[in-house]
């Protein structure tokens, strides 16, 4: 029963730390990384620290660069949204 229990906390721990991070060189909308894994704090902290509004839109709509380990960079506010999020090809602004 023990070895059950074992195995059960231990799978349960690695599917929450299955999200995936960005890759680093690649360019993601807030949307994009959203999907891929739990990027909100990451997202408005940034937003901030380039003093920009943290609202739905600049989240979702924001562009970064991924850096190394997962880290994200600002670019740019897409101002009439995003696109190629959910492909496999850099995110850009419309």
């Amino acid at each position: 029963m023990k070895t059950s229990i074992l195995t059960l906390v231990l799978l349960a721990a690695a599917g929450s730390v299955d999200a995936k991070s960005c890759k680093k060189g690649g360019f993601y909308c807030g949307q994009s990384l959203l999907n891929r894994g739990n990027y909100d704090a990451h997202i408005r902290e940034t937003l901030k620290d380039n003093k920009q509004p943290t609202d739905q839109a600049h989240i979702l709509n924001s562009r970064f660069r991924c850096d190394a380990g997962g880290d994200i960079t600002f670019l740019a506010y897409c101002s009439r949204g995003c696109s190629g999020v959910g492909s496999s090809d850099d995110d850009y602004c419309l």
